[in-house]
């Protein structure tokens, strides 16, 4: 795994708002990404782009918001991978990828007073 750190303050001046809410909307978000994380393997295991599409592109947007560059990344390459028309079993190494980004988020957010 990689070590995952949050420029808050940063992040919290581009975003223009403060950090503590920063923290909060993060924590938010790492939280609602274990649901789109097993929505995305049961359209993986049904092999339903679609719906796989849509939950990426719903990640890709918060995560971006959010600055998330380590989630943004994985997502990006699963989503051109299901918009390419990539193998099942491709799919699911890049969904394995975003998991551990997902998972070290969770980790990260834990750690966190917020």
């Amino acid at each position: 795994m990689s070590e995952i750190t949050i420029d808050y303050n940063n992040i919290s001046q581009q975003l223009k708002i403060r950090p503590e809410i920063l923290k909060k909307l993060i924590k938010s978000f790492s939280l609602a990404l274990l649901d789109k994380m097993k929505i995305l393997e049961t359209a993986l295991a049904s092999n339903d782009a679609t719906q796989m599409r849509a939950v990426l592109h719903e990640i890709k947007g918060t995560a971006g918001n959010l600055r998330l560059s380590t989630i943004c990344t994985a997502e990006n390459v699963m989503h051109e991978a299901v918009k390419g028309g990539e193998k099942k079993e491709k799919l699911a190494e890049y969904l394995k990828v975003l998991q551990e980004r997902v998972a070290e988020l969770q980790q990260y957010t834990a750690k966190q007073e917020i």
